[in-house]
């Protein structure tokens, strides 16, 4: 399903979906290279859940 993706595509994915991971995280775990910013986008571009507030 994600092939071609970081590593940590999915796992991202899914917390995005569920709302366990922030915008704020996202663009941090771009800056340490475990996404790309074009994955990060890609995920961003879905509806967030909220499992937690989110971080701008």
């Amino acid at each position: 399903m994600f092939e071609g993706k970081s590593r940590y595509y999915g796992h991202f994915y899914y917390c995005w979906l569920n709302g366990s991971v922030t915008t704020k995280e996202l663009y941090i775990h771009v800056e340490n290279g475990l996404i790309t910013e074009e994955e990060r986008a890609e995920i961003m571009a879905n509806q967030r859940g909220d499992a937690f507030a989110d971080e701008v």
